[in-house]
């Protein structure tokens, strides 16, 4: 059988020169990922806006290639946990389960006092910009352009998941069956994070965060990344996936290491 001369060529490197062959490969791979992150499809579908959306909740900043306002948000109350940038993301606020002060951020190191977004489930998504751009969020054009603000604002209407379906509020488990998770998880998440789970710390050295660390002490965001994906990142967004078998991700997920 005939090797193509360029896959005989990365072999060779593998062998020969494994850390140039590595690097090769890196460049291979930033060069079709990065347009998929970062670009638009020609043709996107609504659970591409929505999901686009999502990642704009978590980190609008990331998405659009920009620096978040170093100064603290003028809306954010006076002696809040918060300083600085982390202010003017919408999920410092309203919460991975996008209740605010009703869900779990009532209490704790994200508490605010502010309500959530749950209420603007359904609603028309412009009504959703036209609030982005208000006295009280002030996100100006300048600062999120139209059709940036559209996407987040589609996601707000149409993205936003009751986590009640999926995660137990009283006992934070993932209402999932972790067998049947257990099988996604090493044929789809371990490709970027391992079969433990640890192949990527979120967090430092010193304090380590993996995939089963987020899962056990704040489902509701492993939740909203698993959907909509991690902004910048190369992670698939699986809003498509149905409530069971997100669930059963989850659970799977919680039985991972956490350190």
């Amino acid at each position: 059988m005939r090797v193509p001369a360029l896959l005989a060529a990365g072999l060779l490197a593998a062998f020969v020169a494994p850390a140039a062959a590595q690097e090769h490969v890196h460049q291979e791979r930033a060069a079709y990922q990065d347009p998929w992150i970062k670009g638009t499809p020609a043709d996107p579908s609504e659970e591409w806006l929505i999901a686009f959306g999502g990642r704009m909740y978590d980190q609008w900043a990331e998405i659009l290639d920009q620096n978040l306002p170093a100064r603290t948000h003028v809306s954010y109350p006076k002696g809040g946990p918060a300083k600085g940038a982390d202010t003017w993301r919408c999920v410092e606020c309203h919460g991975w389960d996008y209740k605010g002060a009703d869900g779990a951020y009532k209490s704790g190191a994200h508490a605010t006092g502010i309500k959530g977004i749950a209420g603007m489930a359904g609603a028309d998504p412009e009504a959703v910009v036209t609030i982005l751009r208000n006295p009280t969020h002030r996100y100006t054009p300048d600062v999120m352009p139209d059709a940036a603000a559209r996407r987040l604002g589609l996601f707000v209407a149409k993205g936003q998941v009751d986590t009640t379906r999926f995660i137990d509020p009283a006992t934070a488990k993932f209402k999932g069956d972790p067998a049947r998770g257990k099988a996604m998880f090493q044929n789809l998440c371990a490709t970027c994070h391992g079969y433990d789970g640890k192949a990527q710390n979120f967090g430092s050295t010193s304090a380590p965060s993996f995939v089963g660390t987020v899962a056990v002490e704040d489902p509701a965001r492993l939740l909203h990344k698993i959907r909509n994906g991690r902004p910048g990142e190369a992670m698939p967004a699986n809003i498509w996936m149905e409530p069971e078998t997100l669930a059963n991700l989850g659970a799977y997920a919680q039985t991972l290491d956490t350190k």
